[in-house]
Parts: structure tokens; C-alpha cells; sequence
């Protein structure tokens, strides 16, 4: 039997313990309109879900983050990793590839709930480029081996990404200049990605 708990706290909702897909739909669709779902927050919260109004959930982070930096701090093998680490693991913007950019850069890393090191999924539209650009900005120890890792060992799409990376953050800041604000479209962007995307799975 499926066992979990709904909170509702700081003006959003929170589903902790395992959910059946008919019934998260059930229970969102309640009251849905104009409320998104949020992982990053529901990383936060320690729980399996979260969603609420935009406004909502951006004002109830900061509520979550020392519970979030401390969750990773009482991690047996944190004492391996760096604050801007930390910080990112704990409170930082995530999807599948910038989780793929960290756990491959830290291979060594015997995290219970991270991502495995095979995991290479690359970003396919700018929201997601854009949160693997924050991961580089903010994690200097990233940064340094991004291209050796992302571009020699992370397979032929991610290879054709980070040769191109310069003209597609250049593309993209001339597009949305306020993109980290998550303001702007990048079409000229999005169409860059895919091209190169395409030529590398021929």
C-alpha cells in the first residue's frame, strides 16, 4: 500500500513518501490553476514533492535552506566535498544534465542519493543550459574539469556541446541578457543546440 503525507506549509504543497502518479494527478488537479511543481524546493524539504504559486515557492526556500545544506553537511563523505559544493548540492537550480555535469566530474564521490557517474544526459533546450551554466559559475571546482570530463568522457553529444559552448553562452546572453533571472527566449539558441545535437547522434 502506497503510504505518504500531504504538509501544506508557507503557502505550498508538499507530498512526502511514495505517490502513485493517478493520485499526485488527483490531488494537484484539485486546485492547479496557476501552480507549478518544483524539485528543487522539494529537494529542499527533504520531500518527493513540491508545488504552489510561483511567488509562493520562490518566498519559501530560504525557509528551507539550512535544513537542505545541513541534510548534505551529515553526508559520511561531505568532508570530501567543498563548500560551493555544498551550497550546490543543497540549495542549488538542478535538472538531469547538470546533475550529469557534477556526479561525472565527482566520479569519486559515494553519494547514497546521487546520480551515478553514467548518467550523461545533456541539456536539450536553454533552460536547461541554463542551469547547467549556473553549476559552472557557481562551483569553480566544476568549472575546472568541465570541459576535460564533459568533452572527452561523457559521450559524442556532450563532446559537440562543450566544443560549441562559447558561441552557445554567447548566443544565449545576446538573446536573453537577463536569463539567469529566468526572463528571455533564446530561439536562436534552442536551434543551435539541436544542430548540434543532430550531427552528433549521426
Amino acid at each position: 500500500m502506497t503510504e505518504f503525507t500531504v504538509k501544506e506549509e508557507n503557502g505550498c504543497t508538499f507530498v512526502f513518501g511514495a505517490m502513485s502518479i493517478q493520485m499526485l494527478v488527483r490531488i494537484t488537479g484539485k486546485d492547479a490553476k496557476g501552480k507549478v511543481m518544483d524539485t528543487d524546493l522539494a529537494r529542499m524539504a527533504g520531500a518527493n514533492f513540491a508545488w504552489g504559486n510561483p511567488e509562493d515557492l520562490q518566498r519559501a526556500k530560504p525557509e528551507y535552506r539550512q535544513l537542505a545544506m545541513d541534510r548534505v553537511k551529515s553526508n559520511p563523505v561531505a568532508g570530501k566535498l567543498r563548500d560551493a559544493e555544498i551550497e550546490w548540492l543543497a540549495v542549488g537550480e538542478q535538472g538531469r544534465s547538470s546533475q550529469a555535469i557534477f556526479w561525472k566530474v565527482r566520479a569519486d564521490l559515494m553519494f547514497p542519493d546521487g546520480k551515478r557517474p553514467e548518467d550523461t544526459a545533456y541539456p536539450l533546450d536553454p533552460s536547461d543550459l541554463g542551469r547547467c551554466r549556473k553549476l559552472l559559475e557557481q562551483v569553480p571546482s566544476v568549472n575546472e574539469k568541465f570541459v576535460q570530463v564533459m568533452g572527452t568522457m561523457a559521450g559524442p553529444v556532450w563532446a559537440g556541446l562543450v566544443e560549441n559552448w562559447e558561441c552557445l553562452c554567447a548566443t544565449m546572453d545576446r538573446e536573453a541578457p537577463t536569463w539567469r533571472e529566468g526572463v528571455g527566449m533564446a530561439e536562436e539558441t534552442y536551434r543551435l543546440m539541436q544542430e548540434i545535437i543532430a550531427e552528433a547522434e549521426k
